[in-house]
């Protein structure tokens, strides 16, 4: 240490005892400290302190709890193979037991008595069947028939066909032709030209219907 400092350290101590601020909180902490432990007193509450301090405190001993080892594991279990029973072999054939055959109750015959048939019925009226017209020659009913052009047909001509047909038709007793028919032909393309023509007769009545058959021949040579 120099000789400088030595002489500035009484100097620093000094200071600081000039200075008491620096000791102003401990002193404030040690009188807060005395006033609190004067209220305990006064109020009863450093005796409880004191019981609380002096009662004797309890003391539990735990026991150490011993584990117990696990259980061995089980024997394996033994599966026994149970043996093959054989079949039983087949039940002996036994014939079937006959049981008797009861005869049928006999059969009573029942007689039904045949009813009375009924009286025939009485025939049927015959239905008159309409009167045929006598036949007459066309000259007789007809004068003009031989005037009458009948022509060959164009298509018959084309094809070099001949052909015959056969008409009827009825005069009534007032001279008027009806029922015109074809009752033979040999080829239907004759058919039209004959009936047009027996539609251009003019006939005489003969004073009840007369039936008239006109045969006509087509040649193509």
């Amino acid at each position: 240490m120099s000789f400088a400092d030595a002489h500035a350290a009484p100097a620093g101590h000094a200071v600081l005892r000039r200075d008491p601020k620096r000791y102003l909180p401990a002193v404030v902490a040690v009188a807060l400290f005395h006033v609190l432990l004067a209220y305990a007193l006064a109020s009863g509450l450093g005796r409880k302190v004191v019981e609380i301090v002096k009662s004797p405190l309890s003391v539990s001993i735990l026991e150490k709890v011993e584990q117990t080892p696990p259980p061995p594991p089980e024997p394996p279990k033994v599966v026994q193979k149970r043996p093959r029973v054989a079949a039983p072999p087949p039940p002996v054939y036994a014939p079937p037991v006959e049981t008797p055959v009861e005869a049928p109750p006999p059969v009573v015959a029942v007689t039904q008595v045949a009813a009375p048939s009924p009286p025939p019925a009485p025939p049927a009226p015959a239905i008159a069947e309409p009167a045929v017209p006598p036949a007459v020659n066309v000259s007789v009913a007809c004068p003009n028939h031989g005037s009458v052009p009948v022509d060959v047909p164009r298509q018959a001509l084309r094809m070099g066909l001949s052909g015959q047909v056969v008409a009827e038709f009825t005069v009534a007793a007032s001279g008027a032709i009806r029922d015109i028919q074809v009752v033979q032909s040999s080829n239907a393309l004759f058919n039209r030209v004959v009936t047009a023509a027996i539609a251009q007769y003019r006939c005489i009545g003969q004073g009840h219907d007369v039936r008239v058959r006109v045969p006509f021949v087509f040649r193509t040579e």
